[in-house]
This record gives C-alpha cells, sequence and structure tokens, in this order.
C-alpha cells in the first residue's frame, strides 16, 4: 500500500509539473493597435491591446487617456496551435470617440504582471471635422412608409412627414437670470431645437462648472416637446437638460459650453434609413454675480422654514431623549446648510446628530429638507427646559434677512440615575488561581498514539480522492476548457440559447435592442459603430436569410431603440403587452432561422 501511495504521488506531481512548463514556456506579450490613423470628429477609432501568455489578465487602465471618451468595450479569448504549440491570447476592444480636432495622443498603455512590467506604442491620430468614413452605396429598393407613429419617437412630432432630409439641429442655453446674488438660485435649461427626427441625445462634456454648485434634474424616460416658430420655420423644441446652479464666487462666472453628440434618421420616410451622428455643444453664459450685502454674509441664501420637536415629554434620566430638527427649502441649496446647535448645559448632554439631506426636483423647481436627530441625555431629574433656537437666511426677492425661532420647550424627566459600571483589570492572584486547571489536564485520558494516521486506511482513502480532483481538474482546464468549450459549435449554440434566453425574460420593448446587439456583435464580429439597419440587411442578405424575416428582425430592433423613449410603448398596458408577448415569439423563431444559416 506504501508503494502505491507513492506512485500516486508522484503522478500527481508530473501532471502538475506539465501544467508549469505548459505556462513557462510561452512568452507574455503586451501590444496595442487601431484601426485607423486619421478619422472625423463624427467617427469612432476602434483601439485594442492584446495580451499573449497570460492567464485571464484584468482589464487595463486608460485613466491617461483625455483626449477620448471610451464609449464601449468588449473582451475576447481565444487559443492559437502552431506547429503543435499552443499560445493564449486575450483581447480588449475598446470604442473611442475624440473630443476635440487636431492630432491628438493615446499614450502607452501600462500592465505590471509577475513583477514585470510591459507598456505598449504610444499613437498619434489626426482628427478632423465631419466624417472620413466612407458612405455605403444603398441598394434600389421599394419606399416603405414610416412603421413608427408618433408614440414611437424619441422626440414626438407631428411634423414627422414634412421634416426635410437636411440636417436642421441646434442647441440653446438658457437661464433664469443673467444678474445674481452668490449663493442665489438660478434655473439653467438647455433646449435642442431640431426639425430631424432624433433617435438619441447623450452628453460628452463633463458638466462640472466651476464656480457654481450644480443640482441636475434626473433625465425623463420621454421627453415631450412643443412647436415654435423660428425665422418662418417650424420647429420642435425639447428640454434635454436642466439644473439648478447656486454661484459660489462673486464677478463674471462663465458658464462652459457643453458638448452633446446625437443619432438622427435622416430620411424619415423609409424603414432601412441610415442613422447618422452628429455632434451639437451650447453657447457659454456668462452671469453677473454679486455679494450679499454686509450684514447678510455667511447666511443661507432663498427661502426656508424652520421647527425642533422632541419625540417625548416624559424620560426617564438614564434614557435618551431624541430632538428632531427640520428645515425645509422652497428655494435654496440644502446640501450647504449648517444647522443651528443646541449647547451642553447643567442638566443635560447634546450628542453630535445623525443629519440627513433630500432634494426634491419638481417639474419647474428644485426642494429639499434637512433632517437632523439630535440625541440627549439628562444628568438631573425635573422639568428641564429647551431655549429656542433661531435659523436665519437672506431671501433675494425681498431682499431681507428673516429670522426663524423654534418653540421652546420642557421635557419631564424622572426616575434614579444608575452608576456607571466600570472595567476592573484581573489582579495578580486571580492569574495565579487559574493555575489550578492543569489539574484536569493530569487526571484526564492521554489516547495512545503509536498507530499513526497515514498509516490507517482513511488517510489512503484521502489520498487517493484528491488525487482523483486534482485529475479531474487538470482535465478541464487543459482538456475541456481549450478544446471543448472553445469549439466553434459549442460557441454557436451556446450564443444562440443565452440569446433565447435572455429575450424569454424581457418585459418592455426598449430591452430587446441591447440583446439582439450583442448577438450580432458576438455573431458576425461587428462594432457597435457597424450595427445598423443597412448593415444587418446586407449582412443577412449575404447568407440568403429570408427577405420577410430581415423586415421583421429590423422592425422590432428599430422599434426597441425608440420604445424607451415613448411611455405608452414601453410594454406595461394589458394590449402592448400582449403584442409584445407575440412579437417576442415571432423574434426567436425569427432568430433561430437567422442563426442557421449566419455563419
Amino acid at each position: 500500500m506504501m508503494r502505491m501511495n507513492r506512485i500516486f504521488v508522484l503522478i500527481s506531481f508530473l501532471f502538475l509539473l506539465m501544467v508549469f512548463v505548459g505556462f513557462a514556456d510561452e512568452k507574455v506579450e503586451f501590444k496595442a493597435s487601431i484601426n485607423a490613423d486619421k478619422i472625423g470628429i463624427d467617427d469612432v477609432l476602434i483601439y485594442t491591446l492584446t495580451f499573449k501568455g497570460v492567464e485571464n489578465p484584468s482589464e487595463p487602465s486608460l485613466s491617461d487617456l483625455e483626449e477620448f471618451k471610451v464609449v464601449q468595450t468588449s473582451r475576447s479569448t481565444e487559443f492559437r496551435f502552431v506547429n503543435g504549440v499552443s499560445s493564449h491570447y486575450t483581447n480588449f476592444v475598446y470604442y473611442l470617440m475624440p473630443l476635440k480636432t487636431g492630432t491628438l495622443t493615446i499614450p502607452p498603455a501600462i500592465y505590471k504582471y509577475k513583477g514585470e512590467h510591459y507598456e505598449t506604442e504610444p499613437f498619434k491620430v489626426e482628427v478632423v471635422k465631419g466624417s472620413v468614413a466612407p458612405r455605403r452605396a444603398q441598394p434600389h429598393r421599394r419606399r416603405f412608409p414610416s412603421i413608427f407613429d408618433d408614440d414611437d419617437d424619441f422626440f414626438r412630432s407631428p411634423f414627422r412627414r414634412t421634416q426635410p432630409r437636411e440636417i436642421d439641429v441646434k442647441l440653446k442655453a438658457e437661464v433664469s437670470k443673467r444678474k445674481a446674488l452668490k449663493g442665489e438660485p438660478i434655473t439653467y435649461r438647455i433646449l435642442l431645437f431640431t426639425r430631424n427626427r432624433i433617435q438619441s441625445v447623450n452628453m460628452v462634456s463633463n458638466q462640472s462648472f466651476p464656480g457654481f454648485w450644480q443640482e441636475w434634474f434626473p433625465i425623463s424616460r420621454s421627453i415631450d416637446g412643443e412647436d415654435r416658430n423660428v425665422d418662418g420655420k417650424i420647429y420642435q423644441v425639447f428640454e434635454i437638460r436642466k439644473a439648478v446652479l447656486f454661484p459660489t464666487q462673486t464677478g463674471s462666472v462663465t458658464i462652459p459650453s457643453l458638448k452633446f453628440e446625437m443619432t438622427l434618421v435622416v430620411d424619415a420616410f423609409s424603414l432601412f434609413s441610415d442613422a447618422r451622428r452628429i455632434v451639437r455643444a451650447t453657447p457659454e453664459i456668462t452671469i453677473a454675480v454679486s455679494d450679499l450685502p454686509q450684514e447678510a454674509l455667511g447666511l443661507p441664501v432663498g427661502d426656508f422654514t424652520f421647527s425642533v420637536k422632541a419625540d417625548k415629554k416624559e424620560v426617564d434620566i438614564n434614557d435618551i431623549l431624541t430632538l428632531r430638527l427640520n428645515i425645509r427649502a422652497r428655494k435654496g441649496n440644502i446640501k450647504t446648510l449648517e444647522i443651528p446647535e443646541f449647547v451642553t448645559t447643567d442638566y443635560y448632554k447634546i450628542y453630535p446628530p445623525k443629519i440627513s439631506r433630500d432634494t426634491n426636483f419638481n417639474q419647474n423647481s428644485l426642494s429639499g429638507v434637512v433632517k437632523a436627530e439630535i440625541p440627549v441625555s439628562f444628568k438631573k431629574v425635573g422639568l428641564i427646559s429647551f431655549p429656542a433656537l433661531e435659523f436665519k437666511y437672506f431671501n433675494p426677492d425681498a431682499s431681507i434677512i428673516v429670522t426663524l425661532k423654534s418653540s421652546p420647550f420642557s421635557i419631564h424627566v424622572k426616575g434614579v440615575k444608575e452608576k456607571q459600571e466600570t472595567a476592573l483589570t484581573i489582579p495578580q492572584t486571580e492569574i495565579i488561581k487559574k493555575g489550578e486547571d492543569i489539574d484536569f489536564i493530569k487526571k484526564g485520558n492521554i489516547y495512545d498514539q503509536e498507530q499513526y494516521y497515514y498509516q490507517t486506511s482513511t488517510f489512503k482513502i484521502v489520498l487517493v480522492v484528491f488525487f482523483l480532483l486534482n485529475l479531474l481538474f487538470l482535465l478541464k482546464v487543459f482538456v475541456f476548457d481549450r478544446f471543448i468549450t472553445q469549439s466553434t459549435l459549442l460557441k454557436k449554440k451556446k450564443r444562440l440559447n443565452n440569446t433565447l434566453n435572455r429575450l424569454k425574460k424581457v418585459r418592455e420593448y426598449s430591452e430587446i435592442s441591447p440583446i439582439l446587439e450583442e448577438y450580432l456583435k458576438e455573431k458576425a464580429g461587428l462594432g457597435l459603430s457597424e450595427i445598423n439597419n443597412h448593415s444587418i440587411e446586407e449582412l443577412f442578405s449575404k447568407y440568403r436569410v429570408n427577405d420577410s424575416d430581415i423586415k421583421i428582425f429590423i422592425k422590432l430592433k428599430s422599434e426597441s431603440e425608440l420604445s424607451r423613449f415613448s411611455p405608452q410603448k414601453a410594454g406595461s398596458g394589458k394590449g402592448e403587452g400582449k403584442k409584445l408577448r407575440n412579437d417576442l415569439k415571432q423574434l426567436i423563431e425569427i432568430l433561430k432561422r437567422i442563426d442557421s444559416r449566419v455563419k
């Protein structure tokens, strides 16, 4: 049996030695590449970082990338066999959007692995205005009326059928006042004027404004617009961003320009029209900020209410009383408010308060409340009185200082003050007495240890099980993971099943498009910027997918992209929920047929 144990140990050692030799022979490499050295401001650059010989690398940091914005990332793994030698590659693909024109720099990517330092080469990219990507020739096909009714658009527009093919999109910034006091709230709105059909709007600038405290309103899921006549042209106007700004410094303070990326459909009538990406920016706005009057310096600015209450009128002297202080802001910045404080006296002790601040974004205003819970313990019994607290603020509308006072109140304290327990150290004599416990050890049983554990049958069984587990692990890593799971057939089946399972869990139309885009990226290797109606039709036609399947696939994907901006198409209503289930069932069947054809 001892000889068999040695054989098992030797075989396990040989397996482990094979593993480490396999990894040691593979040279570690870290490289970078780009798909173009000249692009337009409206194009996307593909930047790829490739690892060779690194097992499960973490994503490299691009914190030094300042002149591009990462709009999407993806990761892939592959094994290559050359002359019987296996090489392991991991690719990180980044889709980068330039933030300005000119010669931009992608700095070297840095990675540390097993104590070694690896660095890629830097790149210079020339960025020009517009787009340098070649436009694909549109195949001749029959024109269809738009399948999207008014409720399906990102911006609902009754003038869509008369919209021109040329791009007519503008941004405008508005403020509620050009002159303000330091700390006075200013409403800032960004308006989109368009005569085109918009699919999406994304802010790509840093929305931090030096010289202002900012509170940005949440972005609504759907945006309703209004019609405006501008120089004889009818525009749809939408409020795409809104914030309340509080100046923090005096003088001429500038609200900088904000840059937005928009996706719009140039041909509003075609079912298979291409989406086009454009960039627009808001103009700068200068605010003249004055300081507060001398007597109001340091006070909050706005309109507030103030109150203080106790949670009990009677309390035991050994209990803690909680005082609740509330400051409500009908207008003003609650984030910088300092609350009035009670002072500890001979009758009670004040502990640090627990403070919470909640902001409420109404349709046209910003309000909020500051809540403070103040713990109090008492030193004496009887009727203990708390004085009134004062809260002062400056009202800019009336140009006056307002003083608010809480109502004084009294608490009846009863009971007997208990003595505070003190912690005593153990005397040296007690430590010596604990040595008597050795008698228990002397009287205890001493077991026969002549029979060693490694000679028992239990140990041998454990050793065999351990060997088998190691063998199964090695088979999984070097056979199953590297060969079986990487087979084309298994990958294809797994990709389709994952997509179908995700579609079966869909509860809203807006969830369909991301699932289909992920499927197309994995199935056909398309990048995010390449996934549009035209490229999908070209791909499916190449593999002879049925025309009706192509049209329905693109139709459902387009409806999904637009539905998240239309509450009526969210799929939550009874009728819409039934239609969503029918559409998903049809899409799943179509996807199975498409997957069987597209290789």
